[in-house]
């Protein structure tokens, strides 16, 4: 579906990406807390929505607060949590993840078990602290048959030093060594990740919009249904590579600056 840049200041519900749009690493890109302060003015309601599960929810909001965002906590979702509501509604309380330090920590918090032993499930996330010894761990884990699931199946993430291995790219090796891939995914571009947001302000995708930097995550979002999508040209996505793609945006920005301008 097709949406008109006079609909940006219709729509009440904004889901920002964060790594590409907002700030790359702990740089907040130029434009970005002018951009957030006119989504107050037209008294919208806005989060950041982000596929990057190296962090918590606490440790991406600390992390945009010192970056000098003025965001509450309840402003940041992260693909870990629509996982772990998953696991959890399934019954599955016994995982092996594939996780740092903190979103293990995070993970326990939220009532599962961590363990390499007799595992129910295994969960794949962006594992910023990787080792060969991990790696071994959870490919044995996976010819056993287990259950698997990732957070999101991002290839690169967007940081100062250039786009970094994300889940997409463990995904592949794991694919390559033996021949399974996840059964699900949480993070962009599915929908669920927002519609219960939504659906908690009483409000539809024909209310919301997508802004981002990555098509096959952010933009793809909108494909077939009324979530307008913004892509902004400050991350993965150059124009040469946009126009050779078939996924194509409602409105393409070369930054939020521009986009703002126009609401």
């Amino acid at each position: 579906m097709e949406h008109s840049i006079e609909e940006l200041s219709r729509r009440k519900a904004w889901f920002l990406d964060r790594d590409g749009t907002l700030s790359l690493g702990s740089r907040k890109l130029e434009g970005a807390d002018r951009f957030l302060e006119r989504l107050r003015e037209i008294g919208a309601h806005f989060f950041v929505l982000t596929n990057n599960s190296s962090k918590s929810p606490g440790g991406h909001y600390e992390t945009l607060r010192e970056a000098g965002f003025e965001i509450e906590p309840e402003n940041v979702l992260v693909s870990i949590q629509p996982a772990l509501r998953y696991l959890r509604d399934r019954g599955f309380k016994r995982l092996h993840a594939l996780a740092n330090e903190d979103l293990s920590a995070y993970i326990r918090t939220e009532g599962f078990e961590l363990t390499g032993h007799s595992p129910e499930a295994l969960l794949l996330t962006y594992d910023t602290e990787l080792t060969y010894a991990k790696l071994e761990d959870f490919t044995r884990l996976l010819r056993t048959g287990l259950p698997w699931f990732t957070t999101h199946t991002d290839i690169v993430c967007p940081t100062q030093r250039g786009g970094m291995p994300d889940a997409g790219t463990f995904i592949e090796m794991f694919r390559m060594a033996t021949g399974r891939v996840p059964e699900k995914s949480f993070g962009k571009p599915e929908r669920a990740f927002i519609e219960a947001v939504l659906d908690d302000l009483g409000l539809t995708l024909a209310d919301a919009v997508m802004v981002g930097d990555r098509l096959y995550t952010d933009i793809e979002m909108g494909r077939g249904n009324d979530l307008m999508t913004v892509l902004v040209l400050t991350g993965e996505t150059t124009a040469e590579s946009y126009e050779a793609s078939e996924t194509q945006a409602d409105l393409v920005a070369p930054n939020l600056d521009w986009l703002m301008s126009r609401m």
